[in-house]
């Protein structure tokens, strides 16, 4: 009656009433709820010489308990869920209450042995087709072959019959690469990507049930040939870390690490001079390894030795080792105490630095404000010399009119102080225009000219070229020349004669008007405009400035005279309203004993009026 037995491990066979005990088997049953099982007992295929048929032909009978805490219960089976079939156990349909351990004892009256088998049934995950604690573990390095198996699916293939497998990756059908061969019962990859990792799972159908197995495939790095690095302090070279006494400290150690193996950690470790850590001061201490980032089982990790308050003893070297199955390889930093004279020379230079930086951001962003704030304080007040203002030819309506005709003049002379000479306004029609037009701008600091679509089209600034004093004045830079663009020119005619004048004049500024919001006093265009302009100081108006004067009458003879005028300075404003034919002049002067006007000059109009002005 006695069988063969084919080992005997000491450790594990326990004698117990006789019975021969065999603890748990390694082999683990791993089902999702839901899924048929068979569970078949591990004598048969591990521990004895025979099989279910010459045991029961020896009289020997094969009995299942399943435990519950230390007690095992014999199994009843009802044929609906769960059967008993020759050597083993099937659950048609595997619940998560059916977990645990199944013991299966063969005796007669005088033999006795048993073993356990584990069963672990698990819900799948929210989601997936599979369970992520029961999945299958395989690893491939990236390039090489892969084979991946369905695995433990005998008990579910019929013979002769070929199986009706599918597989998914991720729980989806998907579309392999032309590369991956897609067996019945396995996949082969010729040439592993990184992309091939993730879940693959092979689905079987067993009558009217499912049974699904899922594999884990694991892309690795290939297998190093080297020793790890040291990222820092690096190798060869050793690292010095000025330090305060006393204060704490921590000292990074950081290093990366090629893969060698899933089982096989980083070893990484501090030493001082010849003294592991452990041997050194309670107050140093190696932190835990952390690893900072981790690719393909590639790793960069990190360990630090901290100092709670460093100590003059402290003051030494210390080297990082790291080492591998391949080899070993270190890094050293040496403390030393901080030399306070040069920390504090090198803050004050740094400190000079930021602030310099700062005066130099400040001066991009304000260079104009500066420069203004410093010519009202400190500049010289050059508004004695006129500026010309040439404005365009157009008598429109439009925002540019308005600029050049009013804003602009009102702006320069009442709110900054300026004294303008404008042709159209200021210059007495006579056969000697241009000459006087000439004379204006010698007596003058700056020519302003505004550039309108309709001045360039018009060649409103041709005078310039074809009276030679002009010109010669333009290009010899014996006057400063401020162009004021009102409008995207590029495409005007005439446009690229300007940019020919533009070549010509030696001392030019060119200013940008964006509209109507360049005209609000706080803009940048007035800070531009003032900036090109003479400086001028702001004057408090004194009490013998005189009134206006305001005289009205019609012309009948040839001379008007006016008394009590000194310092003759004349100007005057010509402006005709075409429905009646009425023009006024004014007329800007210092006081004089009296000054008398040619009837020519109002011999046109029926009607006049002079406004006498003492600045």
């Amino acid at each position: 009656n006695n069988l063969p037995v084919t080992h005997i491990l000491s450790s594990f066979l326990i004698f117990l009433d006789g019975c021969i005990d065999w603890s748990v088997d390694l082999k683990e049953y791993h089902v999702l709820a839901g899924e048929p099982v068979r569970v078949k007992c591990a004598l048969f295929y591990s521990y004895i010489r025979t099989n279910y048929t010459m045991a029961t032909n020896a009289k020997l009978r094969l009995i299942w308990y399943k435990n519950k805490g230390d007690a095992e219960e014999p199994i009843i089976f009802s044929g609906h869920r769960l059967s008993k079939e020759d050597d083993s156990i099937w659950f048609r349909s595997a619940e998560v209450e059916d977990n645990g351990f199944y013991t299966c004892v063969l005796r007669n009256s005088t033999y006795c042995m048993k073993v356990s088998m584990s069963m672990i049934v698990e819900e799948s995950d929210e989601g997936k087709c599979f369970s992520s604690k029961i999945r299958y573990l395989e690893k491939a390095e990236i390039t090489h072959s892969k084979m991946i198996n369905c695995p433990d699916i005998e008990d579910y293939l019929f013979p002769y019959k070929q199986p009706q497998m599918t597989w998914y990756k991720e729980c989806e059908r998907v579309e392999w690469r032309s590369s991956i061969t897609v067996n019945t019962t396995n996949i082969w990859i010729p040439e592993t990507e990184e992309g091939d990792g993730g879940n693959y799972t092979c689905e079987l159908k067993y009558g009217s049930r499912l049974v699904r197995r899922t594999t884990q495939l694991k892309v690795t790095a290939l297998q190093t040939t080297q020793p790890p690095k040291v990222l820092f302090p690096p190798e060869r070279q050793d690292t010095v870390i000025e330090i305060t006494p006393g204060m704490p400290l921590s000292l990074d150690c950081k290093a990366f690490f090629g893969y060698s193996g899933e089982n096989r950690r980083p070893i990484i470790y501090w030493m001082k001079g010849e003294k592991f850590v452990e041997e050194l001061a309670g107050h140093i201490k190696e932190s835990e390894v952390r690893i900072l980032r981790e690719h393909l089982g590639e790793k960069e990790v990190q360990l630090s030795l901290t100092f709670d308050a460093v100590e003059e003893a402290d003051l030494a070297n210390y080297t990082c080792y790291v080492e591998n199955h391949i080899g070993k390889r270190s890094g050293s930093a040496i403390l030393q105490k901080k030399d306070m004279y040069r920390l504090e020379l090198a803050g004050g230079l740094g400190v000079i630095l930021l602030l310099l930086g700062v005066l130099t951001a400040l001066y991009k962003c304000y260079n104009l404000e500066i420069m203004l704030c410093y010519r009202r304080h400190f500049g010289s007040d050059e508004t004695e010399d006129a500026i010309l203002v040439i404005p365009f030819l157009s008598r429109t309506s439009s925002d540019e009119e308005t600029f050049a005709l009013e804003i602009l003049p009102d702006v320069l002379e009442k709110h900054y102080g300026y004294k303008l000479f404008i042709p159209d306004r200021d210059l007495i029609p006579s056969s000697t225009y241009i000459e006087d037009l000439a004379r204006s701008v010698e007596q003058s600091r700056r020519l302003i000219i505004v550039l309108t679509p309709e001045f360039v089209a018009k060649r409103g600034w041709s005078i310039f070229q074809i009276e030679t004093r002009l010109h010669s004045m333009l290009v010899t830079g014996e006057i400063k020349v401020i162009m004021i663009e009102c409008a995207d020119l590029k495409n005007v005619i005439n446009y690229q004669e300007v940019e020919a004048l533009k070549h010509t004049i030696k001392v030019l500024s060119i200013i940008k008007w964006r509209g109507p919001k360049s005209n609000e006093l706080s803009s940048k265009f007035w800070k531009q405009v003032v900036y090109e302009m003479p400086a001028k100081r702001r004057e408090t108006l004194s009490r013998r400035q005189v009134h206006c004067q305001v005289f009205h009458s019609h012309v009948h003879t040839g001379t008007v005279c006016l008394s009590k005028i000194t310092n003759l300075n004349i100007s005057y404003q010509k402006k005709c309203y075409n429905n009646n034919n009425k023009c006024s002049f004014t007329f800007l002067m210092h006081k004089t004993d009296s000054i008398c006007l040619p009837e020519r000059i109002m011999k046109s109009f029926s009607i006049y009026s002079w406004v006498i002005l003492s600045l």
